[in-house]
């Protein structure tokens, strides 16, 4: 077998491929059956190696091989630059083994109706997660189309697969340690595990090897990503084979697996359904029609030259120069069918194929590059959304901020996600680092699975903790339809400037400039820093009615000065309030939160600081303040925050108190008495209090 970790590490990736495979072979994994042509870079990260590396160029074997060796490699072995870069502008992240087979393992469940079927999941004293494969063969149940052909034949997809990790596991992605034949844990590996235990003559099993190929599908973006998923899912191929028959694949092996990869893993933009491209405003169009049908000849080891026939290249008509720009719908095969068809026509109907994939499996993009605002909005619920669509079975790997009706990603969208009643959380890791080393992505990350054939029931509010699940219903129980603390919270851009400070600033500048058609009246984060002259470090000397606004300069929590006249009346502006940063820390659960300011009448704020009040008199907001401290308070609060912000949502789930000197709850009292006045208040027991305070921390 060859010495995968060797290559990858050595950078000779693609290089020992060609030593081991004539060239026909690399031309065929680089072929695109949509265009004809041959798949692109797909990005202009290779772009300063000169002539042929733009983005919208082929990828040839002259541009890869020869002189030109070691320019696609595995992401182990790229520079560490280069993975950084493609991780911050993309937030592409790999996907470790042991998550790989856990997911596998979950899909694989549905099948054989319970666990450790081809390993057994573990995690070792260092607290690394392993496995360890089950050394007898597979027993299949006798439920109908449960038996091992129909397993070898359900046909499963990997999204945005980069280098296949779900598909095959040669190496894992993270380490670029090889992985032993016999503990490897992609869906491809269990097919052909099957294969080689349920087979007995070489014919048989390359029959059926091949039928493990072509129910095994994956799409990618970037070009190089793709062309390492097809070695490594050809090699996966040759690597069993070899093991099984103790001899390399014939040349027509190869070359009939490798026109099966060609097809089945393809370049896709996933949003498109297109082929990828740079050109501005190109049209989507079906090229379908341009197709000759391929009329391939049943499988038989001993025709193999029958494939040396055209086959269909899915060339599509040559675009007249001058007109319009298009790009064509990508084109998969329908092995069963034998006929080629657009994956865009999968989504909403079913196909020949069945119920379209029995799984969809992977890690999807997190967000896109910056748009207008300078952001990176999240694109994994578009991803999700469209899996849905494509399989019964659907399990990824995101962000988990939508679990806590948190971040960016659509409030619809988050509440269809939480009223789902086939849609269950397997897996949620708040530290992101856990599961992607040196990775920080606010609001954890989650695995969750779709089954439509499966109902589990809503997940409604997601708690991490069993024992958090109980508090919360029994604080649920006791509040009632009663106000919760969101209702005293006002929105974060409460203060707004007024006619007046429009009226005399109409000509200045700064004000135009700062201000702009989007923002209009906001009084926004950083409109003291940029307005120094309406904002000014001490009162107007010829008013007495000056207004403290308490906000960020230069990174430092300052006041300054504005003219009240400057500013709309609002109830908050004339009573006590206590102002919270909006960006709070980090999202951990029970953390402890930056100290809040008591704020006085004629005191407003930026909105960096959210506003809880208004109150009557100080005392009120000083009771809040120490409500705020308690562990009671935070572990409650962590039920919906999961990233730095605190949107009003998140104090949603914290009963309002009466913190006048009425109220049920001595505030007098030290923080950790108060916790528990309100322990007993919600009828906690023991075990719960103990979650709460070995799990929230401490503040003065």
């Amino acid at each position: 077998m060859t010495d995968i970790g060797h290559e990858i590490l050595s950078e000779g990736f693609i290089e020992g491929f060609c030593r081991r495979y004539p060239t026909h072979v690399l031309e065929t994994l680089l072929a695109d059956r949509t265009t004809g042509k041959n798949i692109i870079w797909a990005d202009n990260e290779y772009e300063s190696l000169g002539d042929g590396y733009a983005g919208d160029e082929e990828i040839t074997v002259e541009k890869i091989c020869g002189p030109a060796s070691g320019v696609i490699k595995p992401r182990i072995a790229k520079e560490a630059e280069r993975q950084s870069q493609r991780t911050k502008s993309r937030a592409e992240v790999f996907t470790p083994s042991w998550l790989c087979n856990q997911m596998n393992n979950d899909i694989d469940e549905a099948w054989f109706g319970h666990r450790d079927v081809f390993n057994t999941e573990a995690l070792e004293n260092d607290g690394v997660r392993a496995w360890m494969a089950v050394p007898v063969p597979v027993t299949f149940p006798k439920a109908k189309g449960h038996g091992w052909h129909a397993y070898v034949e359900a046909a499963r997809l990997e999204i945005t697969c980069g280098e296949a990790p779900f598909v095959c596991s040669r190496y894992d992605t993270v380490t670029g340690f090889a992985l032993p034949l016999a503990e490897r844990v992609g869906f491809l590996d269990r097919k052909l595990r099957v294969v080689t235990e349920k087979t007995r003559t070489r014919k048989e099993w390359v029959k059926w090897a091949l039928a493990a190929l072509k129910a095994t599908y994956a799409f990618e973006y970037q070009g190089d990503n793709l062309l390492i998923a097809r070695v490594n899912v050809l090699e996966t191929f040759a690597e069993y084979l070899r093991e099984r028959w103790g001899e390399a694949p014939t040349p027509e092996e190869i070359k009939q697996a490798a026109w099966v990869v060609s097809w089945n893993l393809w370049q896709m933009n996933g949003f498109t359904d297109a082929v990828p491209t740079n050109k501005m405003g190109a049209e989507v169009e079906s090229t379908i029609g341009t197709y000759e049908q391929p009329a391939p000849e049943p499988i038989q080891p001993t025709l193999f030259d029958l494939f040396d026939a055209d086959f269909g290249d899915g060339q599509t008509e040559e675009i007249p120069e001058g007109s319009r720009e298009t790009v064509p719908l990508c084109v998969i095969y329908d092995w069963k069918a034998g006929e080629p068809f657009e994956f865009a026509s999968m989504k909403g109907k079913a196909r020949t194929m069945g119920k379209k994939f029995y799984a969809v499996i992977g890690n999807p993009p997190y967000q896109a590059d910056k748009d207008d605002n300078d952001r990176k909005p999240p694109i994994y619920d578009v991803f999700m959304d469209a899996s849905y669509e494509l399989g019964e079975r659907v399990e990824l790997v995101t962000p988990g901020r939508f679990l806590f009706d948190a971040g960016q990603t659509p409030k619809a969208w988050n509440e269809k996600m939480l009223a789902d009643e086939h849609l269950k959380v397997v897996m949620y890791e708040s530290d992101a680092s856990a599961v992607f080393p040196n990775t920080d992505i606010k609001g954890g990350i989650a695995v969750t699975l779709r089954d439509a054939t499966q109902v589990y029931g809503p997940i409604g509010t997601f708690t991490v903790y069993d024992d958090l699940n109980e508090i919360l219903k029994k604080v649920n129980a006791a509040t009632g339809s009663s106000p919760r603390l969101d209702s005293i919270f006002a929105s974060q851009r409460c203060y707004k400037f007024s006619t007046d400070f429009y009226a005399e600033n109409a000509d200045n500048s700064d004000v135009v400039d700062m201000l702009g058609p989007g923002n209009k009246i906001k009084i926004v984060s950083k409109v003291m820093e940029k307005l120094p002259a309406i904002f000014t470090s001490n009162p107007d000397a010829d008013s007495d009615s000056a207004l403290k606004f308490y906000g960020r300069v230069s990174g430092q929590r300052v006041y300054r000065y504005i003219l009240r006249r400057y500013i709309q009346d609002n109830a908050y502006l004339d009573g006590y309030k206590l102002l919270i940063p909006e960006a709070n820390n980090s999202g951990q659960y029970g953390e402890t939160l930056a100290e809040p300011i008591v704020g006085a009448p004629g005191v407003g704020s930026t909105d960096t600081f959210l506003n809880a009040g208004p109150f009557e008199t100080e005392t009120e907001v000083h009771n809040l303040a120490s409500y705020y401290k308690t562990k009671f308070f935070r572990a409650l609060l962590g039920v919906k925050k999961a990233t730095q912000h605190s949107p009003l949502q998140v104090w949603r789930t914290i009963p309002l108190q009466d913190f006048t000197p009425a109220s049920d709850i001595d505030w007098s009292k030290s923080i950790t008495e108060i916790d528990q006045q309100l322990y007993a208040k919600y009828g906690l027991d023991e075990s719960e209090i103990e979650f709460i305070e070995s799990h929230v921390k401490e503040m003065d």
